[in-house]
């Protein structure tokens, strides 16, 4: 848990001035407010947290459709707006837009929801165009939520390039079922606003969901005094030595791994002066209450001052139900707050939701679930806070390959792949290494005449010193990590479909022939007898290259080398292979007596043949079918449970993919859960379109 004190910060000054402006002006609607840009008409902030009691403007989308405002539970404060009576997948809540933006700005909208279904729900928030052309209805944001959790769903609004525009009409629904829903703390924003997450002037004559901790004590809104505007909101004893402590509880809206600044504005008229507290306090492991002051301040008599706090929960606490305190350390009769603001310092952030089921947990009972992590990942926080979530297996994407071990001869490099190590051993994550034999990524002094620098020929001399220095290199590295890796990839992608033999053509066949792969597979088993010895590749599902990897480990298997699998890449697309070839090959190669498969490197492309530049509606499309073919091959995966023991995806999120570009992993660049994840936990989330 980390919390820092701001102080008089110019940079949050600053920050808060701009806000200040932004907002000059509060006009009060029924629980809207709305703030002027420099003095100008364009709405930049709208905001609904339901406190006043009010439903409006919202209306129901539905003839059976109720709306009702409801203390059961919110994201802030102690009230929200349910939505019952729902009869279609497409009754929901609507909002007319229509008067409260400009339509030349670009807006983020924000909102909380919530629902009690024992099952995973889909929600999905959508806009309704109409124009003198006609009607125009778009999905402006979809989201798997899980039960009796608050979640924030984000959209975006640009109807700039629009004409005509006569309604602007938001929805929000569920398509997976007709369950009843909650929705909070509702806001439109123009974009340059995003990181605004509460703004309260009290100007709508609403205490926004404030609460006295001592219920005997009177908080009310008040004319008397005011920083900026007409209203603040009052504190007040209604007998002596009364606790004048103010909380606003915000269990929905206070992401774990963001940063957080708190700022707002006391007056006191009583003491000479008055010392205050500013902290949170949340359930910890859903049992112990825990609280933290963030910052103290001095308050002196007849002056508004400003109060700063920072605060920032650990991405991986087990906490819950935070509630923000303003308290004052000295007996007080009444004191007043006014323009109450909480900015995201990392709204342009990222941080993954470790609330998530976890995928290693889901599949226990089948297999390993691994995934390649570059090493940039395990100095991340972030990185590793969601490798340590989903994943029981880490392979190391270049650290464990030849040119990264051993770049100059008899110079061994082994400080990073150390640290993999001691990461799994820390976590209780197991490694596969990858990879001893390849083609590609092997320095080339393997390939050179130590004294002259001449490539090796396939002489019997320049055979010994390659073989010398092949059975150097991995019982060196085999011998370094015996026991601690429970699998290798031995070698790597030798058989190339197209070479009548069936051999890939590399220096390490042409100097050695076909016997560096059995050798390869001898000086593993030697430096480490435990280890599982895997020969590696990508298009297994091909039949030709198939047929040839076949052959090969049948074999070798036949002529006693130690050989205990065989790893498919499944480097695929959302069009080829299909998932029977898959089976097929999993099938054919599990024939093989003592063979085990390990799935090492799956991502699914949607690109490949599309682009990188596909329009949105055909992307989400895309995501679909990648969704769908991911839970078929997992079908398929535990339905050989016997055989596939390990699958692995190559890369923890889109952007560290190797296919820059592409959509082929389980998190976009956002950490955010893709339809794939959703796909392998609950299918039924997945869009059918």
């Amino acid at each position: 848990m980390e919390c820092g004190i701001y102080g008089k910060m110019k940079r949050f000054s600053a920050m808060l001035l701009t806000i200040l402006i932004l907002t000059t002006t509060l006009i009060g609607l029924e629980g809207v407010k709305f703030g002027r840009v420099n003095g100008a008409t364009k709405k930049s902030f709208i905001g609904f947290n339901f406190e006043n009691k009010l439903a409006t403007p919202f209306k129901a989308s539905g003839k059976s459709v109720v709306l009702k405002i409801d203390s059961t539970t919110a994201a802030e404060g102690s009230i929200s707006l349910l939505v019952s009576g729902r009869k279609q997948i497409y009754d929901g809540v609507l909002l007319d837009a229509t008067n409260l933006i400009d339509y030349s700005n670009e807006y983020t909208i924000t909102l909380y929801v919530y629902h009690k279904s024992s099952r995973l729900q889909r929600f999905v928030v959508s806009s309704e165009i109409e124009t003198k052309s006609g009607k125009e209805t778009k999905l402006l944001c979809e989201k798997v939520v899980m039960p009796n959790s608050w979640k924030k769903l984000d959209a975006n609004l640009n109807l700039a390039e629009l004409r005509g525009i006569k309604k602007v009409l938001l929805k929000v629904y569920v398509p997976t079922s007709t369950i009843n829903f909650y929705i909070d703390l509702f806001a439109i924003k123009v974009y340059d606003s995003s990181h605004i997450i509460k703004y309260e002037s009290f100007e709508d004559k609403n205490v926004a969901g404030f609460m006295p901790q001592d219920k005997k004590c009177k908080l009310a809104i008040s004319k008397e005094k005011a920083y900026q505007g007409t209203y603040s909101i009052k504190l007040q004893q209604t007998d002596k030595k009364q606790n004048t402590t103010v909380f606003l509880p915000v269990k929905g809206t206070i992401e774990k791994g963001k940063s957080y600044s708190i700022s707002f504005y006391v007056y006191q008229p009583v003491l000479k002066s008055l010392n205050l507290a500013v902290g949170v306090r949340f359930l910890e492991n859903r049992k112990n209450t825990k609280e933290i002051i963030l910052a103290k301040l001095a308050v002196p008599m007849n002056k508004w001052t400003e109060a700063f706090a920072s605060y920032r929960p650990s991405l991986e606490s087990k906490v819950k139900d935070f509630v923000i305190f303003i308290r004052p350390l000295s007996d007080v009769s009444y004191y007043y707050l006014d323009s109450f603001t909480i900015l995201d310092d990392e709204w342009y952030s990222a941080v993954p939701d470790l609330d998530l089921p976890s995928l290693s947990e889901k599949y226990k009972n089948y297999f390993k679930v691994g995934v390649a992590v570059p090493y940039k990942a395990l100095t991340n926080p972030v990185d590793v806070a969601l490798i340590k979530r989903h994943f029981n297996s880490i392979t190391a994407e270049n650290e464990m390959k030849p040119e990264a071990l051993e770049p100059f001869e008899g110079t061994f490099s082994f400080s990073i792949a150390d640290e993999y190590l001691d990461f799994c051993k820390k976590n209780n994550i197991a490694i596969r290494g990858h990879t001893l034999v390849w083609h590609q990524q092997t320095p080339s002094w393997f390939f050179q005449n130590p004294q002259t620098g001449k490539k090796l020929t396939n002489s019997e001399k320049d055979k010994n010193i390659l073989l010398e220095r092949l059975k150097k290199y991995i019982q060196t590295v085999v011998s370094r990590y015996r026991g601690k890796i429970y699998a290798w990839d031995v070698v790597n992608e030798a058989i190339d479909e197209n070479e009548p033999d069936g051999f890939r053509k590399s220096d390490w066949f042409k100097i050695l022939g076909p016997e560096y792969i059995e050798k390869a597979f001898i000086f593993a088993h030697q430096a480490d007898p435990n280890a599982l010895l895997f020969y590696n590749d990508y298009s297994t599902e091909n039949p030709i290259k198939r047929e040839y990897i076949y052959k090969l480990v049948k074999n070798l298997k036949a002529k006693g080398i130690p050989i205990h699998g065989v790893g498919l890449q499944c480097h695929i697309s959302v069009s080829w292979p299909s998932v029977e070839e898959v089976e097929r090959t999993i099938k054919l190669f599990s024939s093989i007596p003592g063979i085990k498969i390990h799935v090492t490197e799956i991502d699914i492309s949607v690109a490949k043949e599309f682009g990188e530049d596909i329009d949105e509606e055909t992307k989400r499309y895309l995501l679909i079918q990648q969704a769908r073919k991911l839970n078929d091959l997992f079908e398929v995966f535990k339905k050989y449970k016997n055989v596939v023991t390990s699958v692995s995806f190559w890369g923890l999120k889109d952007d560290y993919s190797w296919l820059k570009g592409d959509y082929p992993l389980l998190f976009d660049k956002n950490y955010q859960p893709k339809f794939a994840f959703w796909s392998l936990i609950d299918p039924s989330v997945v869009p059918e379109e």
